[in-house]
């Protein structure tokens, strides 16, 4: 993203400056090299000498692959990550993958020393998009520019421009969405609502296509004495407080305003604002009101999806990275709805650190994951796949895979897809969460909490762009 245990994904998933959907038709006024035409990756194969280094089939090494499509994080990505591996080698049988799977926190600790060394650096990893992580390693020159292997392999025609401007930063990391391309996503993400259809026929509800038949679908299920959303707030390792915390400032704040905060752009970005307020004080109501489920302070997300899955709850606020999990539970009894404005962004981009050990075997490793036979793995999954699809691979996928993958290509196309907030500022990817607990519990107001993220999202800047 963008996201997941931890957001994600998000999250799916950290630092998501105009509208995501605006990027797309602005590659080329921000900067970002995505060239549109080279020889076709087999015609260079052939030629003789390729502008990138490229790795033979018959090469013979073992190649580290570092990821974080853990089982809680990236739960649909995990289960197809053994296959594309597997996949990977048959193409190359005299490669082998040596696969490593982490969490998005101990990725963002652990990475800036690891790639820091040719003795600890993975031959490729993936990188969280935005300042707290991927900028950090621009900055510090951990990261090869991916420009000439995205004009070897077509990688912008292929995965389209917009998955490559998030993963894009000037040669200084000073700038984000614009300048080089140092990662290569192979799928989206997005934050949607996951609804049990039983619960809501017994309640006398319908399933949600708007907001204004989302809010009455909460009070009749309420209404109803059932548990109206599973909500995880256990601290500090979830991402939902955040997910949910931008779900409503998406119907409340315009998709613009809050692309200009996150990429900051314009005059004196600012997230303080009634609007905001408003979308805070939300939380609070959905708190009072009895909507989150009993005891999600001290609930996990796994827990939270176990509790959807299992039929107890109408609602699951979250990313579609859940849709795997949800789909083997309930099948067609639940749906997946993603509003005309969502959070969202594309999964984690593939990345070559400076001091890997074959940039060839990272670059091919890159290609093969936006191969057709990997993107279609994606979709089955649940996943959203970053390369287009046709109609017919979308008639064969259920129903909520689906809706994830036309919302967020809706959502992009109609530039109403909104970056992750954490993807803002470093400091904001645990402070969001912990002044939702915060908020939640009564111990500051929905004024205070955007005057926070303000002060700590301003004070950041401040020193970043005197770089």
């Amino acid at each position: 993203m963008s996201r997941i245990s931890p957001a994600a994904k998000r999250r799916p998933t950290p630092s998501r400056r105009m509208s995501i959907g605006t990027m797309v038709g602005a590659a080329l006024a921000l900067g970002v090299v995505v060239p549109a035409a080279a020889s076709s990756a087999s015609a260079a194969a052939g030629a003789k000498k390729s502008p990138v280094p490229v790795i033979g089939t018959n090469a013979s090494l073992t190649m580290t692959e570092w990821n974080w499509d853990t089982v809680a994080d990236s739960p649909d990505s995990a289960a197809i990550l053994p296959a594309v591996i597997k996949g990977f080698e048959k193409k190359y049988p005299h490669i082998k993958v040596v696969n490593t799977s982490m969490s998005l926190g101990e990725q963002t600790d652990k990475l800036p020393l690891a790639l820091a060394t040719a003795s600890s650096a993975p031959t490729v990893s993936q990188t969280n998009e935005g300042f707290g992580s991927m900028g950090r390693l621009v900055t510090d020159k951990e990261l090869v520019s991916l420009n000439a292997y995205s004009n070897y392999y077509h990688w912008a025609q292929r995965v389209g421009n917009l998955s490559l401007q998030i993963n894009s930063f000037t040669p200084d990391g000073v700038n984000f969405g614009q300048g080089n391309v140092y990662g290569v996503p192979w799928s989206g993400a997005v934050v949607g609502v996951f609804y049990n259809k039983a619960i809501l026929a017994a309640a006398g509800a319908k399933p949600p296509t708007s907001w204004a038949t989302f809010v009455n679908d909460l009070a009749l299920v309420h209404k109803a004495g059932k548990t109206v959303m599973s909500f995880a707030g256990g601290q500090p390792t979830e991402y939902q407080p955040e997910h949910d915390l931008q779900f409503l400032l998406d119907h409340y704040v315009s998709a613009s305003s809050l692309d200009n905060w996150i990429f900051h752009k314009g005059s004196n970005p600012t997230i303080d604002t009634k609007a905001a307020i408003q979308a805070a004080q939300t939380y609070v109501s959905w708190a009072k009101d009895g909507y989150l489920s009993p005891g999600y302070q001290g609930t996990g997300v796994t827990q939270a999806l176990n509790l959807f899955d299992n039929g107890k709850a109408a609602f699951f606020i979250e990313g579609n990275w859940h849709i795997g999990a949800v789909q083997s539970a309930l099948g067609n009894k639940a749906g997946f709805w993603v509003p005309p404005t969502a959070t969202g962004g594309t999964g984690e981009g593939w990345s070559i650190p400076a001091k890997t050990d074959n940039a060839a075997a990272a670059a091919a490793w890159i290609d093969w994951t936006v191969s057709p036979q990997v993107q279609a793995m994606q979709l089955k999954a649940g996943n959203i796949p970053v390369t287009n699809v046709s109609a017919q691979a979308l008639a064969s996928v259920p129903a909520m895979a689906r809706s994830a993958t036309v919302g967020w290509k809706q959502d992009v196309q109609n530039q109403q897809l909104v970056p992750f907030m954490d993807w803002a500022a470093p400091p904001l990817l645990n402070s969001i969460a912990a002044g939702v607990s915060e908020l939640l519990a009564g111990q500051t107001s929905p004024s205070a909490l955007m005057a926070s993220l303000q002060s700590q999202y301003t004070t950041w800047a401040s020193s970043h762009y005197k770089k």
